[in-house]
């Protein structure tokens, strides 16, 4: 090595080697230095937004200290969850308040209401096909295929065979509840007279499921065609739970709503838990809510089919307390919360309407009823799994930008007219969605909320609440008068002080006349566009009118 020439050990190739660590460490250094400028002017623009938002927020009053938020502690003595059953039937976080509940019961459920396509069938009509040149039977009563009248009156024979039926809110097909015995049932005797036999898809349109009430687009068909062979038909549709049956069984948690009524009577409702920290904020137990609301209302239509209802209106009472009390008056306010709460009170509107058409209401009990009213709430903060990998002014920026938007879009909600802005919320929530797709979303978002299905679902209830209070007063208006009035503007002040207007966009609800004694009362709908009172296609579509009773 060392009588190697000089110029062998300076080539520049060795030079070139020794030379490249340096460079990377150069290259290294630099990219460090660029990340960490890049961070702080991210971080500094972050902060920068938030505090911005924060003076935005803070000049319209809007307190953003979760502690602003936290009830304040009450006595136990006058705390409605103070009763230790109430506290274990209501809190979402135990998950046991139904099932403790009906412990006494041998279900927790009505099997009754458990209808599918295996449940056991009633006859209620024997179709029999005459073509032309056939003779007819005396005992039969024969309609013309081709007339719109005869499938009007065909139909109000098959119900008259049924005989009173009603709604119940935890059947799946809708109707649910029957004032006979199924085993008392007399199948109507019809005669279908036609120029050409028609085939069992013409006789379901002859005869639509919606004839019994039962709710649409279901995946079975409630009246069932079974041919007989010899050119007649078998009408049948499935076995209902009757009202005295349902009573017997649901009578014994009589106990149970009583110690809910007693605990109504106090003043405060506040659950017990830890309300520090938004994720852990005690949550009412949709699932208890939801049954509670659903078997009083069910209970509310057995005593209108039996003729009581007074009784009837005890059981809708109870729902319109609770609701009033719990759901209604949480704190904090969130929208889970108001989605229970127009849920409830949309179930409790649905159970006025099913008297109506029963025509089981009087003038007592329809000034005892009373609508409610709700508004929702914003959502909470919730960070993403990749936080710790980016700039905090991210989170920042993002939850920033999101909380603007967020208090923004409450101006598609005016809570004093009781308004709602489709148009806005649509706007809103794809500004949202926009969002949600942007370079912050990877460091914080706000936990998603279905903020247009929300305000979907809070128009709608209000909607069916604020015709109910309507419907009674024209219902009052006929019981005095004899007949419904020509206008809404004649209900005033006698039977409503004011007439409730559309929810959707604030004009005034659509009401006439209509024959045989009935009324047509409607809203826009989602759409905002009078569709002339055709009823749409269940939410979330937006077509149609939301007609009375839904």
């Amino acid at each position: 090595m060392a009588n190697r020439p000089s110029s062998l050990l300076n080539s520049p190739g060795r030079t070139s080697r020794r030379r490249k660590p340096h460079r990377w460490l150069v290259i290294s250094a630099i990219c460090l230095v660029l990340m960490v400028l890049f961070y702080a002017e991210e971080n500094r623009r972050g902060r920068r937004a938030w505090e911005q938002c924060k003076r935005s927020l803070k000049s319209q009053g809007i307190a953003l200290y979760w502690t602003n938020y936290i009830p304040a502690e009450v006595p136990e003595d006058e705390n409605i969850f103070g009763v230790p059953e109430m506290a274990t039937w209501f809190n979402g976080r135990t998950g046991i308040g139904w099932s403790d509940f009906t412990h006494a019961l041998a279900s927790p459920t009505y099997a009754g209401f458990n209808i599918n396509s295996n449940t056991a069938r009633v006859r209620v009509a024997e179709i029999r096909i005459a073509l032309p040149g056939t003779t007819t039977a005396d005992s039969s009563t024969v309609f013309l295929w081709d007339d719109p009248a005869s499938r009007v009156k065909a139909a109000r024979m098959i119900n008259d065979a049924l005989g009173p039926t009603a709604r119940a809110p935890q059947s799946l097909i809708g109707i649910g509840l029957m004032l006979h015995k199924p085993d008392d049932v007399e199948p109507a005797q019809l005669v279908l007279r036609c120029q050409s036999a028609p085939t069992e898809k013409e006789l379901k349109e002859f005869f639509p499921d919606s004839i019994v009430h039962a709710n649409a687009g279901l995946a079975d068909r409630v009246l069932r065609f079974e041919s007989n062979g010899d050119g007649s038909y078998s009408v049948t549709v499935p076995r209902l739970a009757t009202a005295t049956d349902y009573l017997a069984w649901s009578d014994g948690l009589e106990p149970q709503f009583a110690v809910i009524q007693r605990a109504l009577q106090r003043p405060c409702s506040r659950l017990d838990g830890f309300y520090a920290n938004p994720k852990t904020v005690p949550q009412l137990d949709f699932r208890f809510l939801r049954n509670l609301a659903q078997t009083l209302g069910a209970r509310a239509q057995s005593h209108l089919l039996l003729g009581q209802p007074e009784e009837a209106l005890s059981d809708l009472t109870l729902i319109h307390a609770f609701c009033r009390r719990i759901p209604g008056q949480q704190k904090p306010a969130t929208l889970l919360s108001a989605m229970i709460n127009q849920a409830v009170r949309g179930l409790y509107a649905a159970q006025i309407g099913e008297g109506f058409r029963l025509q089981a209401w009087r003038e007592p009990q329809l000034m005892a009823l009373r609508a409610l009213e709700s508004v929702p709430s914003a959502g909470m903060v919730k960070r993403t799994f990749l936080t710790g990998l980016c700039p905090s002014g991210w989170g920042y920026r993002h939850v920033a930008a999101r909380l603007n938007l967020d208090f923004g879009r409450l101006s598609s909600l005016d809570a004093a007219n009781q308004i709602i802005l489709a148009d806005k919320v649509a706007a809103a929530a794809k500004e949202a969605r926009s969002q949600d797709r942007g370079l912050y979303t990877f460091s914080a978002s706000l936990e998603q909320t279905a903020f247009e299905r929300a305000c979907q679902n809070t128009a709608h209830s209000q909607t069916e609440i604020n015709q109910a209070l309507v419907a009674c007063a024209l219902e009052r208006f006929r019981l005095a008068h004899g007949d419904y009035p020509e206008n809404l503007d004649a209900l005033v002040p006698q039977f409503l002080d004011t007439i409730p207007h559309d929810v959707i966009g604030g004009r005034p609800l659509h009401y006439h006349r209509a024959p045989e004694g009935a009324f047509v009362l409607y809203s826009v709908g989602w759409n905002g566009r009078d569709d002339g009172g055709v009823r749409g296609q269940p939410l979330p579509a937006a077509d149609g009118d939301w007609v009375w009773p839904d």
